[in-house]
């Protein structure tokens, strides 16, 4: 089978994608599930799916069969990962061995970019940031900038010379841990997806909507001054888990894609693997 599976290993959850001839086929997040348990029970749910198209008169001796015949044959040749967590990274590597997966390209500076890296230290550079330019050159822009809001929000510049860098600041759960750690009275509040307009009623009201308008305001002037350096043409991209509320309010040229940095490690897969 053609499929090659795209790992994302972020600060909190391991996100898995699978490709099958280009396109995605399936997606699945392990926040708490080890690497190797998630690969096999997508094995095993894939399993389970091809058994299901049995004839309904099979006996139960042999649907068995089928189903350790099939579990047998759903091997993952190929795998591309990217991880912002080096603990994690081994344990990724650890999985796909156990897997006998027999392809498997790690994401970082030394692989080949449709790119140029221009930034001090290469290999200091998240591979998921490196990731999601490439997942915007797959789409066939040389250019733009590049919103991700996860943990960490990063805005990154691609350029037509070449990856160019950005800029890093918390994102909304790590703006409000930090006003509870580093305050003496205000609670710790998780923002979650409600919105807040302010002025806030109550403390918890006004961490959420310093935490939520704070990002966006950020964001917003972060892309004007790193618009600068492109042309008038460029697209703003953004993806990532709070990624879609930010992308409404940078006008009619930004751009969402949730599965930007799994795009971007499919092209990297098949830029460095075929």
């Amino acid at each position: 089978m053609g499929w090659i599976l795209a790992l994302d290993r972020g600060n909190h959850s391991l996100k898995i994608a699978l490709f099958d001839s280009g396109k995605i086929v399936g997606r699945w997040n392990g926040a708490d599930s080890p690497p190797e348990d998630l690969l096999r029970m997508i094995a095993m749910e894939l399993t389970a799916k091809s058994t299901a198209s049995a004839p309904g008169r099979i006996s139960r001796q042999d649907r068995k069969r089928l189903f350790d015949s099939i579990l047998g044959s759903v091997m993952f040749h190929s795998a591309v990962f990217s991880s912002v967590v080096p603990r994690e990274t081994k344990k990724i590597r650890a999985a796909l061995d156990a897997m006998h997966v027999s392809r498997v390209l790690e994401i970082g500076s030394g692989v080949e970019f449709p790119f140029e890296i221009l930034v001090d230290k290469p290999a200091k550079v998240g591979p998921d940031r490196l990731a999601a330019a490439a997942g915007v050159s797959a789409a066939g822009e040389k250019e733009a900038v590049i919103v991700d809001a996860g943990t960490a929000i990063t805005v990154d510049v691609l350029s037509k010379k070449g990856f160019l860098g950005g800029a890093i600041f918390p994102g909304r759960d790590l703006v409000c841990r930090a006003l509870h750690d580093g305050t003496a009275a205000l609670p710790l509040v998780s923002p979650g997806s409600t919105a807040v307009m302010p002025p806030g009623s109550s403390t918890r009201e006004a961490i959420i909507a310093g935490a939520q308008w704070g990002s966006i305001g950020a964001v917003k002037e972060l892309v004007a001054i790193s618009r600068r350096r492109l042309s008038r043409n460029a697209r703003v991209w953004v993806t990532g888990a709070g990624g879609a509320s930010i992308a409404g309010r940078l006008g009619k040229g930004a751009r969402y894609e949730g599965d930007l940095v799994f795009l971007g490690l499919h092209r990297l897969f098949e830029t460095n693997c075929r």
